[in-house]
């Protein structure tokens, strides 16, 4: 049974995960765990921990899925921002050799909450072997549910799976499949998003350039009809890299509403700078914009 303190400690994390996460705009879901009794003796018996060496990581664990696998990446970097990297395995596809790709990362708690995991671990002797780190697991929805069952029916068990080579390449035959979907899915909404393009549908144009949780509020009427009256505008928006405009917020201290509009104002601000949409956009914006580029400089 987890200690309370163990609970707070994970709820906040948790917490903090969520609203930063939430700020971006991005599809996700986020999941948590801590291990029970049970899974902690297991996984003593599995690893070589010690006083003197290498102590349990994964008290505490997190788990990031975004709809679409261009994401992951970001979300990464995000959280490299929030919290103390001790180490990131992000594997890259090799083109010769196929296997499933790791993408976790293992950060430090907080010193708040260290402090509360010291006081712990003071108290309850089976926590001696553990480090006051936490994990961070990112995976795509597709490639999830082939995750967990990788984890609970192969990895916990390899010696079943000793004599079975064809069987072990299938399974992981169904992860690239997976993988390869995980492409196709993101270059489906590319090739909508062109195709609204040529049609002028910008509030379609954006939804699937951007990919984001846009709220259900249509674009400003203002916007709609310059667009329609300028297309060059139109194509500067939609020629613009996806990843580096979302970067761009996320290494800001912005945070608005997931709006067709305010995400017009701020790909305006900081990569077109057309006069007409400058002009209409809200003061407050300008002033968030303004005080965003000064602390930049």
């Amino acid at each position: 049974m987890a200690d309370y303190g163990i609970e707070i400690i994970e709820k906040k994390i948790k917490d903090r995960l969520f609203i930063e996460l939430s700020r971006t705009g991005l599809l996700f879901r986020l999941f948590s765990r801590i291990k029970d009794d049970i899974s902690i003796k297991d996984k003593f018996t599995r690893k070589d921990y010690s006083n003197d060496g290498k102590l349990m990581q994964d008290l505490i664990g997190f788990r990031i899925t975004t709809y679409f696998n261009d994401d992951l990446k970001i979300v990464v970097k995000l959280c490299e921002k929030l919290f103390g990297k001790i180490e990131l395995v992000y594997d890259e596809p090799n083109t010769e050799v196929f296997r499933p790709l790791r993408k976790n990362m293992i950060c430090k708690f907080p010193d708040e909450h260290s402090s509360i995991f010291s006081d712990i671990k003071i108290s309850n002797p089976e926590y001696e072997l553990i480090d006051n780190t936490f994990e961070i697991q990112f995976r795509t929805t597709l490639s999830e549910g082939w995750h967990e069952v990788d984890h609970l029916m192969r990895y916990k068990c390899k010696q079943d799976w000793d004599e079975l080579t064809n069987e072990s390449r299938m399974l992981n035959g169904i992860y690239a499949t997976l993988e390869t979907n995980d492409q196709a899915l993101k270059a489906l909404f590319d090739d909508i998003s062109y195709h609204h393009y040529k049609s002028k549908r910008w509030e379609a144009m954006l939804r699937n350039k951007l990919r984001l949780r846009f709220a259900l509020q249509e674009l400003n009427s203002e916007i709609l009809n310059y667009l329609n009256a300028n297309a060059i505008v139109g194509k500067e928006l939609f020629k613009i890299n996806r990843d580096k405009i979302i970067n761009t917020y996320i290494d800001s201290t912005l945070s608005f509403p997931t709006t067709f509009d305010n995400w017009i104002y701020f790909i305006n601000n900081f990569f077109i700078n057309d006069e007409f949409i400058k002009s209409i956009t809200p003061e407050f914006l300008i002033n968030e914009f303004d005080l965003c580029e000064k602390s930049g400089e």
